[in-house]
């Protein structure tokens, strides 16, 4: 089978880019190692195709004129930037099955991708995040019906593109249930396979590494809460003197108080007193050297507003690592990997002495109960193997094909 998978950037030579690119990754890599003809488009700066892994990556500029600084974007500015996108990604799908056929493609539902689809080609899309509602919950404050309810242009346009596919899948009830609920379409569930690999056989140490810390590793923005852990550094290194707190991602920026800073910046101002003990790693490139620092993290604390199966629960649990996140009264969608006391811990969403009170709890039970939550954690994720995932996988672009093919004859 020859598949194409769209994404709007990708993880090539291990470097980790985020949840939706490292899951392409991974089911690229699930596809090829079964026989498939695996080719990705992904985004950037410069154009270029090469093999990695044996899969073909294709480099395209598909957003030039719209560069990102991490400031809030018009709406209309959006909108162009994503018919943009659509345009140039489906362009280069016409060149690859002009040059050997297509069987499907497969694309994220970011930024609405199908929007301009080619009519020929079986199209499946996989929902990445409910567009209004992730971008709500990047922003300081955040009301959850507010975000769903939102019906703006650019937003509605990746709705249109959802409609616009021949099938759709979904890794959390909860955007299964808002995506249902919007377009009167339900996704297929289907939980995102944990690949835990050493992509280059190095052993990472890190100087921090042979120390007792706190670990947060994810996208650096509001809705993972980073405002909400700046304000509790201090207090948990206050509590534990003999512990450190480690943060790895992206630094960028944020609308703080009216003003662009970035997120190490918001940091320098509420780690005041131990700044000693506070170790800023910005965005770790090698997958194998950032799982050696889960490894050896005493616990990870991963809050998140609203999420899609997040991968940074995934991975830290299938590394036997209890997850300290966030759950609401709507969902976050972590709730579906997490039983509160059983095999992680979670707070209460933009509240920061509830997840304070959660750490404070996990430092305090008994190293056989830690032990315990830990291997339930492992063993959430233990079925989420490749080989169940290829499967579901197969079984789906195959119902796909078929009724494309049946549609189409007609």
């Amino acid at each position: 089978m020859h598949i194409v998978f769209l994404v709007h950037c990708f993880p090539v030579k291990g470097k980790a880019t985020g949840g939706a690119a490292n899951y392409v990754a991974n089911m690229a890599k699930v596809m090829s190692a079964n026989g498939h003809l695996v080719e990705v488009i992904t985004e950037s700066k410069e154009k270029e195709i090469f093999e990695w892994n044996k899969i073909i990556i294709h480099k395209i500029c598909a957003t030039r004129g719209f560069l990102d600084t991490g400031k809030r974007m018009p709406t209309y500015k959006k909108l162009l930037k994503n018919v943009s996108r659509s345009y140039w990604y489906n362009r280069e799908v016409a060149k690859i099955h002009k040059e050997k056929k297509i069987d499907i493609i497969q694309s994220v539902n970011s930024y609405g991708l199908a929007f301009l689809r080619k009519k020929n080609i079986p199209y499946l899309v996989r929902l990445s995040d409910y567009p209004a509602l992730w971008s709500g919950a990047n922003r300081p404050e955040f009301d959850f019906n507010k975000c769903v309810a939102s019906r703006r242009l650019d937003e509605e346009v990746q709705f249109i593109a959802l409609k616009r596919a021949d099938a759709l899948i979904v890794p959390s009830v909860l955007v299964q249930r808002l995506i249902k609920d919007r377009i009167g379409i339900e996704p297929r569930l289907i939980e995102s396979p944990v690949l835990i690999e050493d992509d280059n056989k190095v052993i990472f140490k890190e100087n921090f590494e042979s120390d007792q810390y706190f670990l947060t590793f994810s996208e650096l923005n509001y809705r993972k809460e980073i405002h909400i852990i700046a304000k509790i550094v201090d207090q948990l290194l206050d509590q534990y003197p003999d512990m450190k707190y480690v943060v790895c991602g992206r630094d960028k920026l944020i609308l703080y108080e009216n003003k662009y800073i970035f997120v190490s910046e918001l940091f320098k101002l509420h780690v005041t007193k131990n700044i000693d003990r506070f170790v800023f790693m910005g965005e770790i490139s090698e997958r194998s050297r950032m799982f050696s620092i889960i490894q050896n993290a005493r616990f990870c604390i991963l809050p998140t507003r609203v999420d899609n199966l997040p991968n940074t629960c995934l991975e830290a649990m299938a590394l036997g690592k209890m997850v300290v996140s966030c759950t609401s009264d709507q969902g976050t969608s972590v709730e579906q990997l997490i039983i509160d006391g059983y095999n992680g811990l979670l707070s209460t969403i933009d509240d920061a002495e509830s997840l304070y009170r959660k750490i404070i709890y996990a430092m305090q039970i008994s190293e056989a109960d830690r032990e315990l939550i830990q291997n339930r954690a492992k063993e959430r994720v233990k079925e989420l193997t490749p080989e169940k995932t290829y499967i579901e996988m197969m079984n789906i672009y195959k119902e796909t094909i078929e009724q494309f093919k049946h549609i189409h004859s007609k």
